[in-house]
């Protein structure tokens, strides 16, 4: 399922987005932004230092998983860019009438974008969700 207002999505960063129609909290949205100088996702700090800080924007939200990965993009190269993969798990007070859910954000900055991948699931469905990335 395709996202429908565009207008209202971009307002919050939103490139594009998908929800499963059979479970409406299990979503696929890019975020692509200015990096503002970063070069590398490395610029934002040690894969610690942003999986603490993803952790850290909601109440009870904790990091489950975290990894540092190497992507091909564009001119690149066979090198590829790095790209930060974080895990994060938020309880049931956060994510509303979702009951706990998980998100996976994949986070890679190349030619002046920070490209942000960001799964989201109800911690139930999370399992069989993450099989399909």
């Amino acid at each position: 399922c395709a996202l429908s207002d565009l207008s209202s999505a971009r307002s919050v960063g939103v490139d594009a987005s998908w929800k499963n129609p059979v479970d409406e909290a299990s979503t696929l949205a890019v975020f692509v932004a200015d990096a503002g100088g970063q070069q590398t996702v490395t610029d934002q700090g040690s894969l610690e230092k942003v999986a603490a800080g993803r952790a850290d924007s909601a109440p009870r939200q904790l990091t489950i998983g975290k990894r540092r990965r190497k992507t091909q993009v564009g001119g690149a190269g066979a090198q590829g860019v790095v790209t930060y993969d974080v895990e994060t798990k938020v309880g049931g007070g956060t994510a509303g009438r979702f009951g706990s859910a998980v998100e996976l954000v994949g986070i890679t900055v190349y030619g002046g974008k920070e490209y942000l991948v960001r799964a989201t699931a109800s911690a139930a469905s999370w399992p069989e969700e993450r099989s399909k990335l």
